[in-house]
């Protein structure tokens, strides 16, 4: 059975290409498209699509003020946020606001095709930054419950120096506490 996806993209242009595309494909079923918040809460009401693309911005406000009500409206449908913006703040917000995902609207194709899958079947799309090798180790031993102390232990450096890795890895991924990069570690790739 194809998955069902609704479109809301203010512009036409990108609400065809990506029907166009994703319809082609037997995999899936465009179901329905929208140029604002209104009338996508109208089209979901109707369909209730497997998969919302949603654009963050909206000629009748934020798509990502949209989300709660959307997936109210029908718990069955995930959401994965469209964005002209690829930077992990905006990913993080689209998270904690319910979507499974943030995909850049100049991902290729085969991206897009993936995340739709993913989100599909309820999985949350991992937050795309860029991370140094160390950078992830850090990561990962936060996961894992080490603190700084044991961290700068294990690696071989200074505690103040597994701080400013902290405090980087907490900007690039857009979170302001230790407990927000334990989830992200979680997400990392084993």
């Amino acid at each position: 059975m194809p998955v069902r996806i609704a479109i809301v993209d203010d512009h036409s242009l990108i609400r065809t290409a990506l029907s166009d595309l994703l319809g082609s494909d037997p995999e899936f079923s465009v179901v329905a498209d929208a140029a604002d918040g209104a009338t996508a809460l109208r089209a979901v009401d109707r369909t209730k699509p497997d998969v919302l693309l949603l654009d963050v911005a909206l000629p009748d406000g934020n798509g990502l003020d949209l989300i709660a009500e959307l997936t109210t409206r029908s718990p069955k449908t995930h959401v994965l946020v469209l964005s002209m913006h690829d930077e992990p703040e905006y990913a993080v917000e689209a998270r904690e606001r319910g979507a499974l995902g943030l995909i850049s609207k100049s991902a290729p194709l085969e991206e897009l095709v993936k995340a739709i899958h993913a989100v599909a079947i309820g999985e949350p799309i991992p937050i795309a930054c860029e991370l140094t090798d160390r950078e992830r180790e850090v990561l990962q031993r936060i996961g894992d419950g080490a603190s700084n102390e044991e961290i700068a232990a294990a690696l071989g450096l200074q505690p103040k120096t597994i701080e400013a890795y902290t405090q980087r890895l907490m900007t690039k991924l857009g979170v302001g506490t230790r407990a927000g990069l334990v989830g992200h570690a979680r997400q990392l790739p084993p």
